[in-house]
């Protein structure tokens, strides 16, 4: 889980540039904040498509050094900000409609790209450049520096999410024949130079200036940071603080004609964290070799699988060493660039060479001084992937979408190139609308990249002062499901009137719903994963609504309803698929096969305009329509997923006559209630948070329970559970717990908040079983309920909302308990991490050697695990690896050195515990939203 972003620029930012488009622009935008809000569509077209001119460096210029072009953005995003107020008011007071809303997320998209993206990328450009630059507008080449760095470096903060212990980036300057890069120098900075340019091993701060052979100058400048443990952003602003005061960049800087910079940041999965094993690397070995090794430099996603024998077969065979203080299989790659290369080859070719060589799963860039005009990529195996972006001012690159979403509306995938893999260059002077070409590694005909949309502005991924986007997400559940509501019924004499005209073709379902001639007779509710779930409690609330109606209702997990039912007549059958994205290939498969069946297929559906959408007869979007989640682990989705459905139910209860009208309008009041209720739970999340920090980390057997509609919670919740703890968690009937495993002990979570007077009682004997058998229960139950105090371990209490809504808040206490939990878990590694980042610094400087330091250090290790907190994750072998080796280690002679304390032992063993208890939150192992893997369900 590691991030990459690069950055190549080309010529234009020298160029005199006409930005007389923006006039124009900004002009009937201020007519149509003055008129009618359909005015807003054409200079809102006319703004997309001037998006790369909006977000070049000359636009930024001119803004920088003109008042006046700065006071029109600015008087433009004002009258964005005026026209979007309008919108949402329309929105919320009458009839939603798809223009309606389209309209007013376009308004949203680009009043943020204009505030946030534009004007406050001046200040954040700024901030990167010594205070005395900043401030001068002729310093154009130091600005281009600042505002090309500025952008990769933005790139890394998104996509730190991947992994972030530590990071790097790699500044080449290119400078023109002529220039000297150290004119101007002091005798201090020179003093200062010398040094910097002997740092070895692609340390931070290194400094290596190169002469080509056409008179132009490559200043390379190397910046990097490692944290044992750092928040998201940490990194970001360390790399930010050496940039800004480094005297050396900005004086070398000032002549530059172009930019190369490529930069990464990582999750450690193979080597310690440190400062030399993290990204870029270079290809310096120790040993009677050539120099120059230090020119090439590579960040890498993924793994070398054959590193060792790799190193084996290009490095010792010819008699040089890898420096043993780098353990990072990522330091192979620049090292074969050099050692292995076919003789005469070109850089591509021997660029390809490097990963016909490398085994595993890889995307990698590469960057070499003695080529200052290319970048080259290259994406091998599945689970890694790139996206290459055009803008006007050159290429850029990021290793997930949303790490460009900044910067363009479109990026060429490198996603899908198989086990062989392929390769692209980019270069400087490639011309405008260029399309990147991939070039199989098996020598097969080359292939232009495909360009895709980026659905999501930088809007969508603002993390805002969370610490994981999940934590965001789950807080914004309650606008979610305000936003599923806003547009589909009004309120008219206590009573509700609904209108189709607000659900996607909800007049044409009507119509369906009244034909007489295919009467629906069967409601199937169907999704994978959490939409499953969701699509169990639409099911419920389907039922509920219904009753009387002699329409039967069921749920299933998509690829059961067609491994099962296939080939059954579905003319009398609603589908009702359920899906976040709207394009999880199980649930469109199965969509498919119903609909050539005759069923009529209603999805439930978060993005507007996706492949479910398009399969669809008719909709209801959850949220806006577009309400995205950057945590694998879906939240707020549910919650808006079981609103909509809670729609639906009440909708077709009153187009059917099974609830009076008095009822359905009750029912529509707790609905609209339970946006409050869910903010009114996380205002306990102390409570919660407490609750999962005494026991999650403590317990190895978990379980979830419940009855009813709390059944739903209790499967959602232990959706939740295992992704974010990597816990396998059984789920059960509450009464049928006792007569499965108890035997485990388990820790048991108990939803019991949704429960009939007549069902309660039982519940409580069921959790006073638990206890009696030495089981943890932690019940969730109404805020109004205490028969449960004394029967668990701690209860944690929610308001009730009626409608068979209850459930909801069962889920949301478990989301966050969930959360809590993974973090409580992770926090238990640190003695652990802290040993290994004592013993790295032994790894890395032996004469820093010190047996009883590493034995103090390990031992708090070792205490922690015999407190019991790390039970919940910390196999028993692991445990007693570490107190083998210490055991061994202290009966070692006083004298025992570094290279025979068995180092990489007990290295390794550490990474082992590391592994076990950490818990990325908003990543999940072995999962990632890009890849599906899906049933095929072949018709006969």
């Amino acid at each position: 889980m590691c991030g990459i972003a690069s950055f190549l620029s080309n010529n234009r930012w020298r160029e005199e540039i006409d930005n007389s488009w923006l006039n124009d622009i900004a002009e009937a935008m201020r007519t149509a904040a003055k008129g009618e809000l359909a005015e807003a569509e054409a200079p809102l077209e006319a703004l997309a498509g001037r998006f790369s001119d909006l977000m070049s460096f000359s636009l930024h210029m001119e803004l920088v050094s003109n008042p006046d072009a700065l006071a029109r953005v600015e008087s433009l995003r004002d009258d964005l900000r005026t026209l979007r107020n309008r919108a949402s008011l329309h929105l919320k007071e009458g009839v939603r409609t798809d223009e309606l809303e389209a309209l007013l997320e376009k308004l949203e998209d680009y009043l943020w790209q204009v505030n946030e993206e534009v004007l406050a990328n001046l200040d954040r450009v700024r901030a990167i450049m010594p205070a005395d630059i900043a401030g001068d507008a002729s310093r154009l080449a130091c600005h281009y520096l600042a505002w090309g760095t500025e952008q990769v470096l933005e790139s890394i903060d998104k996509l730190e999410v991947r992994g972030r212990d530590s990071a790097g980036v790699a500044v080449s300057l290119l400078l023109p024949a002529g220039v000297d890069p150290e004119k101007g120098l002091s005798a201090e900075e020179r003093t200062e130079l010398s040094d910097r340019v002997n740092i070895c091993d692609a340390d931070t701060r290194q400094v290596i200036i190169r002469k080509l052979d056409d008179g132009r100058t490559v200043c390379r400048f190397l910046y990097k940071v490692a944290q044992l443990v750092g928040q998201l952003g940490d990194n970001g602003s360390a790399l930010r603080d050496f940039i800004r005061t480094d005297s050396l960049l900005w004086k070398m800087g000032g002549g530059l004609t172009g930019l190369n910079i490529i930069a990464h940041t990582r999750w450690a999965s193979n080597g310690i964290i440190s400062v030399p094993n993290c990204h870029p690397v270079d290809g310096l070995v120790e040993g009677d070799v050539s120099t120059g090794l230090e020119k090439t430099m590579f960040v890498l996603n993924g793994d070398v699988d054959n590193y060792r024998s790799l190193v084996e077969q290009s490095v010792l065979a010819k008699g040089a060493t890898i420096p043993l203080h780098i353990s990072t299989d990522a330091k192979i790659l620049p090292v074969l660039f050099h050692l292995d290369a076919p003789e005469g080859a070109d850089p591509e070719a021997r660029f390809r060479n490097v990963l016909h060589r490398s085994e595993g799963s890889l995307a990698v860039v590469m960057q070499d001084m003695g080529y200052p005009d290319c970048q080259f990529l290259a994406q091998k195996g599945s689970g890694q992937s790139f996206y290459v972006g055009s803008t006007l001012d050159g290429w850029i690159v990021a290793s997930e979408a949303y790490g460009l979403a900044a910067r363009c509306r479109s990026s060429y995938p490198m996603t899908a190139s198989g086990a062989a893999g392929a390769s692209v260059m980019l270069c400087s002077d490639d011309p405008e609308g260029a399309v990147p070409v991939a070039m199989p590694l098996d020598g097969s005909e080359s292939i232009q990249l495909v360009p895709e949309v980026i659905q999501i502005f930088s809007r969508d991924i603002f993390r805002g002062d969370y610490e994981f986007y999940i934590e965001k997400e789950v807080h914004e559940a309650s606008d979610s499901v305000r936003n599923t509501l806003v547009g589909k019924y009004i309120h008219k004499d206590d009573r509700v009137e609904f209108l189709p005209e607000g659900f996607g073709n909800g007049p044409a379902l009507i119509e369906r719903l009244r034909d007489t001639s295919r009467p629906i007779r069967k409601i199937i509710g169907v999704g994978q994963g959490t939409a499953a779930v969701a699509a169990m409690g639409v099911s419920q609330l389907l039922h509920r609504a219904l009753a009387g109606t002699g329409i039967v209702v069921e749920s299933y997990v998509g690829s059961e309803l067609i491994g099962f039912m296939a080939g059954e007549n579905m003319d009398d059958v609603l589908l009702v698929p359920v899906s976040q994205s709207g394009t999880t290939t199980d649930t469109n498969r199965v969509v498919d096969l119903c609909r050539e069946s005759g069923a009529w297929v209603n999805a439930i559906v978060n993005r507007r305009n996706s492949p479910l959408v398009l399969k669809a007869d008719s909709h209801i979007y959850t949220s806006n329509g577009r309400d995205v989640e950057m945590a694998v682990a879906s939240t707020k989705a549910f919650y808006s997923q079981i609103a909509a459905g809670k729609l639906l139910a009440l909708w077709l209860a009153s187009e059917l006559g099974s609830m009076s009208p008095e009822d359905i309008a009750a029912e529509v009041r707790a609905l609209e209630s339970l946006p409050d209720k869910i903010d009114a739970v996380l205002a306990n999340k102390d409570a919660i948070t407490d609750c999962a920090e005494q026991y999650a980390p403590a317990h190895r057997y978990w379980a979830v329970v419940g009855n009813g509609p709390n059944r739903i919670a209790a499967e959602e919740v232990r959706i939740k559970l295992s992704e974010l703890c990597y816990k396998s968690i059984p789920c059960d009937v509450t009464e049928d717990k006792k007569h499965i495993d108890l035997s485990t002990e388990p820790l048991t979570v108990v939803m019991a908040n949704d429960l009939p007077e007549m069902v309660v009682s039982d519940t409580v004997k069921e959790a006073t079983i638990f206890k009696a058998h030495n089981g943890k229960p932690l019940v969730v139950c109404a805020e109004d309920e205490d028969r449960f105090d004394g029967a668990c371990e701690r209860t944690l209490k929610t308001p009730r909302v009626g409608g068979g809504l209850d459930f909801v808040l069962a889920t949301v206490v478990g989301h966050w308990w969930g959360i809590a939990a993974a973090k409580a878990i992770d926090a238990q590694a640190a003695p652990f991490r802290e040993a290994r980042m004592t013993l790295a610094g032994m790894i890395e400087s032996p004469d820093t050697w010190d047996r009883e330091a590493l034995l103090t250090s390990l031992n708090g290790a070792l205490d922690r695990t015999a407190s019991g907190m790390t039970d919940s994750a910390l196999p028993a072998r692991v445990a007693a690896a570490l107190a083998n080796y210490m055991l061994w280690l202290a009966t070692q002679p006083t004298g025992i050195t570094a290279m025979e304390a068995r180092l990489d032992t007990i290295l390794n063993t550490l990474n082992k515990a590391i592994e076990e208890m950490t818990r990325p939150i908003d990543t999940i192992r072995h999962q990632a939203k890009t890849v599906t893997v899906g049933i095929s369900r072949p018709k006969e």
